[in-house]
């Protein structure tokens, strides 16, 4: 089958590489999407902690093609999305149902072989049934599962104001998830006309282009800040500017993956004399079958959010377009 291999830091390549069989507990499924994230820039640069040689791809969707002993309830021909975060279900956090800070984790497409390639092998306990009309949007179901850990986390309230760094795929999703969680007003802030005009569409009730003028301009809408900001930026200059437009009492999500040599210079006096709350957001934890459920029954806009589809051996200029961030929506590999 033909894969993609990520041997060393900046070297990708489409090689043919051995169809995987599947073991005990395992189905092969036959990739039909695969979305590209900042998380796959990342192990491509050796950012992220995946061994070499390594096929990555971790947000995908397929159709099962062989399932491996002790399968039940699964067979070939199913149409499944896949949740790639395997855990042991025995460690200390897992028995606290903190399953996304498993001490023997591992991810499908960075620990073990991911789905750019034309099949994968699975944990059965990992894949997910669905009927979705246009297979392309599952790719959404991870990001989607990671932004609901996150709303979970920022426990937002009915009729709060809500501001969101970054109108990407995620911050729209995010978007999304707020206005169907009942924020009275939500409003967005990006560089690109493009992604804030979809926001637009999307329900943001303002956007604003992120530039100096921003904070005054967002002052002026909510004087007194905004309960909710979320960053879905990964970027320190915009974190400086969303802690500032938090509320008295409020709270900021930290969901945007800063690099980790990043710093941000904050206040503890600020923190404590407006009684702020500093969260952080990884991975997912237990929300991937509402994710997928979400999408399934037609709950958010998915298919404006998703970009262009392509080719598996047009992996390597995908990942280029979203390291320079000259993608406006998600780019989905087809194998």
């Amino acid at each position: 089958m033909m894969a993609a291999v990520i041997r060393g830091p900046g070297r990708i390549s489409i090689e043919d590489v051995p169809r995987p069989n599947p073991r005990a507990g395992e189905a092969v499924v036959k990739v039909q999407a695969c979305g590209v994230c900042g998380t796959d820039v990342h192990i491509l640069a050796g950012e992220f902690p995946a061994p070499y040689p390594c096929i990555p791809g971790h947000e995908a969707v397929g159709i099962i093609d062989e399932v491996g002993s002790g399968v039940n309830g699964l067979k070939a021909g199913d149409a499944v999305a896949i949740d790639p975060a395997v855990t042991c279900n025995s460690c200390y956090f897992c028995l606290q149902n903190k399953q996304n800070h498993c001490e023997n984790w591992n991810a499908i497409g960075g620990s073990m072989p991911g789905a750019y390639a034309e099949f994968v092998a699975v944990p059965a306990s990992n894949l997910y049934p669905n009927s979705l009309p246009d297979p392309v949007t599952g790719v959404l179901v991870e990001p989607l599962a990671c932004v609901l850990y996150g709303h979970e986390r920022a426990r937002m309230s009915i009729g709060e104001s809500v501001l969101i760094f970054g109108a990407g795929p995620v911050g729209l999703l995010h978007l999304q998830v707020a206005r169907r969680a009942g924020a009275s007003v939500v409003d967005v802030v990006d560089l690109n006309p493009a992604r804030l005009e979809l926001a637009r569409t999307l329900g943001a009730r303002n956007v604003t282009a992120n530039g100096e003028s921003a904070v005054e301009e967002l002052r002026s809408r909510e004087p007194r800040g905004y309960d909710l900001v979320i960053d879905a930026t990964g970027s320190p200059r915009a974190l400086k500017t969303a802690l500032a437009l938090v509320k008295n009492s409020g709270k900021l999500l930290m969901f945007g993956v800063c690099a980790q040599g990043d710093r941000l210079v904050i206040s503890p006096y600020d923190i404590y004399r407006r009684d702020l709350t500093i969260l952080g957001s990884f991975s997912i934890r237990r929300t991937f079958l509402a994710a997928l459920r979400m999408i399934d029954g037609g709950q958010l806009e998915m298919s404006p959010l998703v970009g262009e589809r392509l080719p598996l051996a047009d992996l390597p200029r995908a990942l280029e377009m979203v390291a320079r961030g000259q993608s406006d929506r998600k780019l989905a590999i087809v194998p």
